[in-house]
């Protein structure tokens, strides 16, 4: 192989380069969608369990037990953690009038409000930020209020959009080294004819043989083969001038 030929650029080299650059760029995309999809399905889920909780809420019984004289001195329900996604919900009912009738949890009492829904809380202090749902019962007697950290939440969206995103990290690998090799294997006819037409010697008479079977060769091959023609042609023609030339040359001398 020539220094020429080492210093210049490879058609298969610069076919994988795009290729792969162009599956980065891709799979990031996707990986990128499947992030936020994932937050989002799990900030839904969340609030899916908040609306649950607080309807199920609404249709217990639930006795007075902590006095309004005694909100501040009351003990607070331990909460049964029994999951790695199972976040750590609290619970807030209240009367008609804003008078706290059952608390459990450990979220700062909220202030009172008649409007049902999902809202954003900063409570406690330092101010943390809570994500909370209200819902009032039939006869607008009773409200329930069901909390949960707001980063306890975005933590348990980013596992979720984690868990979604990492197959596709480890499949990245694997399918760029798919790739390398369809596109190898793919470019060995290409690579076949170039070591082909290397190999011709002209003062040989030789010709490609017609052994390759993808048609977007043929014009390069009739090609290759005409110019062989002309070359070898032409040289013949050379060759019989000089011989010409040479008998002439010799006849006047003999």
């Amino acid at each position: 192989m020539t220094p020429a030929s080492l210093r210049q650029a490879s058609l298969t080299r610069r076919l994988l380069l795009w290729v792969l650059a162009a599956l980065l760029l891709v799979w990031a995309g996707f990986a990128a969608v499947g992030w936020r999809t994932g937050v989002h399905e799990a900030g839904e889920l969340t609030d899916g369990q908040l609306a649950s909780t607080a309807a199920l809420m609404l249709n217990l019984d639930l006795p007075p037990f902590v006095e309004a004289s005694r909100e501040t001195a009351r003990a607070v329900i331990p909460s049964l953690k029994n999951h790695d996604y199972q976040p750590s919900l609290s619970v807030l009912v209240r009367d008609a009038g804003g008078r706290v009738l059952a608390r459990s949890g450990d979220a700062p009492l909220a202030p009172f409000s008649e409007q049902a829904g999902f809202a954003d809380l900063a409570l406690g202090t330092p101010p943390a930020l809570w994500r909370s749902f209200s819902q009032w019962d039939a006869t607008h007697a009773r409200q329930v209020m069901v909390l949960v950290r707001a980063d306890e939440r975005d933590e348990l969206a980013s596992d979720v959009a984690g868990q979604l995103a990492e197959p596709g990290l480890w499949l990245l690998p694997a399918v760029a080294i798919a790739l390398c090799i369809a596109i190898w294997r793919g470019l060995r006819p290409l690579q076949a004819l170039s070591r082909d037409v290397a190999e011709l010697e002209v003062d040989k008479a030789e010709r490609l043989q017609a052994r390759h079977p993808y048609r977007e060769f043929n014009s390069v091959v009739r090609s290759i083969n005409t110019l062989m023609g002309q070359q070898q042609a032409s040289l013949e023609r050379e060759r019989q001038l000089a011989s010409e030339v040479a008998h002439e040359l010799r006849t006047p001398l003999s």
